[in-house]
C-alpha cells in the first residue's frame, strides 16, 4: 500500500513539474510576441510614405507608393479582420492611385484551416482581386467551405477601401 502511495506522489509531482513548465513556456512565447508586435510598429513608422492610422478600426497600417518625382503611384494598406481561427488574417491591399482599383493583394499572415480557409493563398483566389473596384469585392465567389473566413476576407479588404478612399478624397 505505502508502494501505491509513493507511486501516485511520484506522479502528481511530475505532472505538477510539467505543467509549471508549460505555463512558464507560453509566458516566454507572449513575452516574444508582444516584443515583435512593437518591433512591427517601429517598422511601420519608418516606411516611406507611411500614412497615420491611429484609431483606425482593422487597419495595421498604410503608405502612398510613389514614383521618382514624388507623384503616388499607388497606395498600400494593411488590413486585418478576425476569421475562424484566432489569429486574424492580415492582407496587403495595393491600390492604384485612384484609391478605388485593387492592383494587387497579398496574404500577410493568418492561421485559417487548411484545405478550407487556407486556400485563400491560392494565386489563382487572390488574382480575382486584380483590376476590380474595391465596392466589386462582394461579387467575388467565397471560398467553399469557409463562409467565416470569406467574410472576414470581405470585411478587410472593405475596411482598406474605406480608409483609403477616405485619405485619398475619394
Amino acid at each position: 500500500m505505502k508502494d501505491n502511495r509513493l507511486k501516485g506522489i511520484i506522479a502528481l509531482a511530475v505532472v505538477t513539474i510539467i505543467a509549471f513548465g508549460v505555463i512558464y513556456g507560453s509566458k516566454i512565447l507572449v513575452k516574444d510576441e508582444a516584443a515583435n508586435d512593437s518591433d512591427k510598429e517601429q517598422i511601420v513608422e519608418d516606411l516611406p510614405g507611411a500614412i497615420d492610422v491611429a484609431d483606425s478600426e482593422g487597419i495595421v497600417s498604410a503608405r502612398e507608393i510613389t514614383d521618382d518625382s514624388g507623384a503616388v503611384t499607388a497606395y498600400s494598406v494593411v488590413s486585418e479582420a478576425r476569421g475562424f481561427a484566432p489569429k486574424p488574417i492580415t492582407w496587403e491591399i495595393v491600390f492604384e492611385n485612384d484609391a478605388k482599383t485593387i492592383r494587387e493583394v497579398k496574404v500577410v499572415s493568418h492561421a485559417e484551416t487548411p484545405g478550407y480557409g487556407a486556400n485563400m493563398e491560392e494565386a489563382s483566389y487572390l488574382d480575382k482581386y486584380k483590376g476590380i473596384s474595391a465596392t466589386e469585392t462582394s461579387e467575388i465567389d467565397g471560398i467553399s467551405g469557409a463562409t467565416v473566413t470569406t467574410d472576414a476576407i470581405r470585411l478587410l479588404v472593405n475596411n482598406a477601401y474605406e480608409f483609403i478612399s477616405s485619405y485619398a478624397g475619394n
